[in-house]
């Protein structure tokens, strides 16, 4: 985004974030978004055990509880400060609100860093990607779910916004409301390895869960999973080096 949010804009935006995108009381969609983690940490554990997590970005909190039954012990952190105390209030987990990039982390104690949907609002990725590579051990895992405007779909979208077929509509697919980063496969990957030091180790499709799920959706999932040319977001694991 250029200019870019201030700080303090998207501190009041994010003030209401979930209620605004993620309504209360919506089980179904609650139980749909409980499988996109389920699979996300699935993947995670087929390069790491089990260990200490923090997540970035951790909302309303379900990551925690995903992660937290599957034997991970979790820190979490989030914008809101009343969101994360509400959080920590009914959950008993450790959950930082506030600047933290200032927290006082130990070196190496993560076995993963987990930013589901979190690296494209922020204004400094770069500190929080060099905080992540920081407090993970040595072989530990950072996961990154973001949007993938290398996709198919992203890229129709901005030909028709070009070739003014979309004058009302054009770049809504960015989320400009309250995206500032915006990443391909190849981009995202090259500067992980480049400027972090990070060993890329998957990148891939992550679309997302239906209800009703038949053959026929399970394999496109399947595919649009392995291209990620094919669907709109993507997951990135990557390694800090041994």
């Amino acid at each position: 985004m250029n200019p870019p949010y201030s700080t303090e804009a998207l501190l009041t935006f994010y003030g209401t974030y979930i209620t605004r995108y993620e309504p209360r009381g919506d089980e179904q969609r609650r139980d749909r978004r409980r499988r996109q983690k389920e699979r996300s940490f699935e993947l995670i554990e087929r390069f790491v055990r089990p260990g200490n997590l923090l997540s970035i970005g951790s909302g309303d909190g379900l990551e925690l509880s995903v992660a937290q039954a599957r034997g991970w012990s979790v820190v979490g952190h989030d914008m809101d400060p009343r969101l994360a105390a509400e959080i920590r209030a009914a959950s008993g987990v450790e959950v930082l609100s506030g600047p933290l990039l200032e927290h006082p982390f130990t070196d190496s104690c993560f076995d993963c860093v987990f930013m589901d949907q979190v690296l494209e609002h922020l204004t400094n990725p770069r500190d929080y990607l060099m905080l992540a590579g920081r407090v993970l051990r040595p072989g530990g895992i950072l996961y990154l779910g973001v949007p993938n405007t290398g996709s198919i779909a992203a890229m129709w979208q901005r030909s028709m916004g070009r070739l003014g077929l979309k004058r009302k509509t054009r770049g809504r697919h960015y989320d400009t409301g309250h995206h500032v980063l915006y990443f391909t496969p190849r981009v995202a990957a090259h500067a992980l390895e480049r400027w972090f030091g990070f060993q890329v180790q998957l990148v891939q499709g992550d679309p997302k869960m239906g209800d009703g799920r038949g053959v026929a959706a399970g394999a496109i999932d399947r595919l649009r999973t392995r291209l990620p040319v094919l669907d709109s977001a993507m997951r990135i694991i990557a390694r800090k080096p041994a």
